[in-house]
């Protein structure tokens, strides 16, 4: 068993089309020292060990998207990096689109505006929390006087 993620350019990871090709995924890999080519799971796949932590994974494919069976939260970083170059993103089993190890969008097109503002920097939320206070405080002294 396990929860697959995959690094996708479609709109669902299992539909079809707009494939990552092998040689695409590859090039963008090779560059880096963290990975070996090919992985343990044959030449469709790589291995990837972190420097840093030491930290394993590994991923491949061969239907045009590049999978990973329960990566470790500093692997799945490295994903969303990849993905990022490969002009993708990196989608779990249940359509869920991860933009960091600890930041998930849900399989909506476009987040809610709560999500959206969750995603400012605090000073910014603080502001339209602020604004958004001094316009209700405004209604109310306007209309019940």
């Amino acid at each position: 068993m396990g929860y697959d993620l995959h690094i996708t350019r479609r709109k669902s990871w299992n539909d079809d089309g707009d494939d990552i090709s092998k040689e695409e995924f590859l090039a963008c890999v090779r560059p880096d020292a963290e990975f070996t080519h090919p992985g343990k799971l044959g030449d469709d796949y790589v291995d990837w060990k972190s420097r840093r932590t030491g930290a394993g994974g590994g991923g491949g494919g061969e239907d045009g998207s590049v999978d990973a069976k329960d990566p470790e939260p500093e692997f799945l970083d490295k994903m969303v990096r990849l993905a990022k170059a490969l002009g993708a993103k990196v989608q779990g089993d249940d359509d869920e689109v991860y933009l960091s190890a600890d930041r998930i969008r849900k399989h909506r097109d476009t987040p809610s505006l709560a999500v959206a503002v969750l995603a400012w920097p605090l000073r910014k939320q603080l502001v339209a929390a602020f604004l958004f206070g001094s316009v209700l405080l405004a209604l109310k002294m306007l209309f019940f006087k």
